[in-house]
């Protein structure tokens, strides 16, 4: 089918798409948590290990450190950045898992929190690639804008109810429940990005194949 079939099947015809649906809630489930570290890292970390605030913030810095090293690492594998979506959350889940679990010395914080960073920030580039096969592989290469604004929302909702799902929780002094929340949110996310994936490839090859292009040659590669 071509990009002009897809369109007059209309314009919001995406929503009908579990694929996209399930990418919407990836980035939900991600995002919210995410936010609860941007917004609370300092004041959990330093309730459950025991630490100041001033090396608690150093744990939300290590994070970011993590992440953006996991982003740039993730980067240099091109075609296969998608396929380790599933295992980068799944190692990120793990160290979450672990930083909830609190016995741990406050002097592995910095070390989980980097590893629980690299994991979110390894998914990154694999995520962004799953999404376009997502929108491409059913309605064309067309749909990238309306896929895109649309799933990309589950970014914004998630920083919108993190803090109103985790602040009350706070409040009521469990400093641990949060993290418990960061390795299931990961876990449920890891589910999405396989179920998605799964649609992918069973749409694939029925409906319109995502051209792979050389970032070198500017050539389109063979499928």
């Amino acid at each position: 089918a071509t990009d002009e079939t897809h369109d007059r099947s209309g314009h919001f015809a995406f929503l009908a798409s579990g694929a996209v649906w399930l990418s919407f809630a990836f980035f939900l489930l991600t995002t919210m948590a995410f936010g609860v570290l941007q917004n609370f890292a300092p004041a959990i970390l330093s309730h459950v290990y025991g630490v100041s605030l001033i090396v608690a913030s150093s744990g939300l810095t290590a994070y970011l450190v993590g992440s953006g090293t996991g982003m740039l690492a993730a980067g240099f594998l091109k075609d296969r950045a998608d396929r380790i979506v599933a295992p980068a959350l799944g190692f990120a889940a793990v160290m979450a898992a672990v930083l909830a679990w609190g016995e741990m010395p406050s002097v592995a914080l910095w070390p989980l929190m980097v590893g629980l960073g690299f994991g979110v920030g390894f998914s990154g580039p694999g995520r962004d690639l799953l999404v376009r096969r997502a929108a491409t592989s059913r309605f064309g290469r067309s749909s990238f804008g309306r896929v895109y604004g649309f799933v990309y929302s589950g970014l914004d909702a998630g920083q919108a109810l993190s803090p109103l799902v985790f602040g009350p929780v706070l409040d009521a002094g469990h400093f641990r429940r949060p993290l418990i929340a960061i390795a299931l949110l990961q876990g449920a996310a890891l589910l999405t990005a396989l179920r998605v994936s799964s649609r992918v490839r069973l749409v694939e090859p029925q409906g319109v194949r995502t051209t792979a292009f050389d970032p070198e040659t500017g050539r389109a590669q063979a499928p």
